[in-house]
């Protein structure tokens, strides 16, 4: 998982809630994030579909990792989501968060909840708070890490 620190990967993976659901973190990188789950009989809701909380919290999942990818803590202040379809048992759902505009103290954000096979269940966008310190200390000797915070070009 390029550019980001074997201690980083570890928080992300560590997740309680996540693992609790779940979820697998696939990639994270600079500003990007995948994370899969796959689709049980316990999250579907009383109308016989997943539940919008169990969506919600793929993507917020994804958004995390990519958000806190620089090691600069973010939390989350907006998150907006749209469902297109219902996903269905046994389905393999695959959410991706994707960096649109990073400042010095906010990160912009687009999040979608997919099918395996690429069929669109929902959209998010999301903005975070940068605080200003690291989610996690990082080994000093570990080269292309990214434990500055910082990232090329931010304002």
């Amino acid at each position: 998982m390029s550019g980001v620190s074997k201690e980083l990967e570890a928080r992300f993976r560590s997740d309680p809630f996540s693992s609790w659901l779940g979820f697998h973190l696939d990639e994270v990188g600079p500003g990007f994030a995948r994370v899969r789950a796959e689709v049980r009989p316990e999250v579907f809701n009383f109308a016989g579909a997943p539940h919008g909380g169990f969506l919600f919290s793929l993507a917020d999942a994804a958004f995390a990792a990519a958000s806190n990818s620089y090691n600069q803590l973010a939390v989350a202040t907006s998150v907006s989501m749209q469902f297109y379809r219902a996903a269905e048992l046994g389905d393999t759902l695959v959410a991706e968060a994707r960096e649109n505009h990073l400042t010095r103290r906010a990160g912009y954000y687009e999040m979608t909840v997919t099918t395996a096979e690429g069929v669109l269940v929902a959209k998010c966008l999301g903005v975070v708070h940068r605080r200003n310190r690291p989610l996690v200390e990082e080994s000093p000797s570990e080269p292309g890490g990214v434990g500055d915070g910082g990232h090329p070009g931010v304002r």
